[in-house]
């Protein structure tokens, strides 16, 4: 572990993991974190035959696929992952039965599901984290549309008493480290999360929300943060977190 000063300014509430990119997530108590995120996070993608992998928009890497929110992911501590389509039936990822569901679902022969190689899966960095503040106000600025942090779609959930939404924006330049024992894991801010339609969409018994994304306009439609790994661990729910002095 890096030496130097921390101060503890809270705990991991919540933890997500998405093994495949694009779909539902899952909840979990803890889970063993390397260089390149949460073991399994965002390990497998829905590719198209243009080497475009599935989202809920389009850009240089991304191809927007509606319906791949319908599908839950979910995986043993990393290790071996699997899906659930909107129908209740479970697949194994990969597998020909996943693909055939996926295509199925969405209405196009041209896609697979595919573990990543060269081009990473993540959007911007391997860890995205979200203070319970921040969401609280994103909550709020909806005014009535159930929102939670599954349309915001972060890894780590922490709560910062005593300081106020957005806090996590000004930590550019800091460390974070999250746990205090041997495998506490350390990181480094990296940038802003930047939104897009994943906001808006219908997901997880959660409504269309028309204003997901206005509601950021103020703020370049960001909300949480990216981290990098530089000590990998593990992390658990209840964990201190504390930033770089």
């Amino acid at each position: 572990m890096a030496s130097g000063s921390f101060e503890v300014v809270g705990t991991l509430a919540r933890l997500w993991r998405y093994p495949v990119k694009s779909m539902l997530g899952e909840q979990l108590t803890d889970a063993p974190v390397e260089r390149r995120g949460l073991v399994g996070d965002r390990r497998f993608a829905v590719w198209d035959a243009e080497d475009k992998f599935g989202s809920c928009k389009n850009s240089r890497r991304f191809r927007r696929m509606d319906g791949l929110l319908d599908f839950r992911g979910g995986s043993s501590d990393g290790a071996a992952a699997h899906l659930v389509a909107p129908d209740g039936s479970l697949h194994a990822v990969p597998s020909r039965d996943a693909d055939a569901a996926v295509r199925a679902h969405l209405g196009r022969e041209d896609v697979r599901i595919m573990a990543e190689a060269e081009v990473a899966h993540h959007d911007a960095a391997p860890l995205h984290l979200l203070s319970t503040a921040s969401l609280h106000w994103y909550a709020d600025a909806l005014e009535g549309v159930p929102a939670d942090e599954r349309r915001l779609r972060p890894n780590l959930v922490v709560d910062l008493p005593g300081l106020p939404a957005f806090a996590e924006d000004g930590w550019e330049g800091r460390q974070v480290r999250i746990g205090a024992g041997a495998d506490a894991v350390l990181a480094r801010w990296v940038k802003p999360t930047e939104r897009c339609r994943t906001l808006t969409v219908e997901q997880d018994g959660l409504p269309r929300a028309a204003r997901g994304l206005k509601v950021l306009a103020g703020r370049g439609l960001n909300l949480g943060v990216y981290l990098e790994v530089l000590e990998g661990g593990r992390v658990r729910v209840g964990d201190p977190v504390a930033l770089s002095v």
